[in-house]
């Protein structure tokens, strides 16, 4: 198991009316060919919170989760990987005014950190290349 993970979600708990379409985008993405480390996970999981009030929305984890290769084992092109989520998300953010976050979770400590919002049509990929510690083109 790869020690890192990329998650992607939107951003927010109150997902009803939107939850439907956007998973089924998202599952179109995830089985779309050409990824170069894994294919990615949708996930739509909802967590209530304890010691939430009765009126609070429950946390809501609606998005897409991919394997990160271990630094220093990355194949040849897996940043693409990386940067077709972040397209395809700016694409979500223009059809359904969502925002997303992007970070990453350490799978052995589970430490996860929120690393980059996609909240334009056109995200600065460039940005999120630095977010994620990636150096180059």
């Amino acid at each position: 198991m790869q020690r890192h993970t990329l998650y992607a979600y939107v951003d927010g708990s109150d997902l009803e009316d939107v939850a439907a379409p956007i998973e089924e985008r998202l599952v179109e993405l995830a089985v779309a060919p050409g990824w170069v480390t894994s294919r990615p996970t949708v996930v739509n999981q909802k967590t209530d919170v304890s010691g939430s009030h009765p009126d609070d929305l429950p946390d809501w984890d609606l998005g897409i989760i991919l394997a990160l290769p271990d630094p220093g084992d990355e194949p040849e092109g897996w940043f693409g990987d990386v940067e077709r989520v972040a397209g395809y998300l700016a694409k979500l953010h223009s059809t359904f005014a969502r925002e997303f976050i992007i970070g990453i979770a350490d799978n052995v400590t589970g430490v996860t950190e929120d690393l980059f919002f996609v909240e334009s049509d056109a995200p600065d990929l460039g940005r999120l290349r630095s977010a994620i510690g990636v150096r180059g083109g």
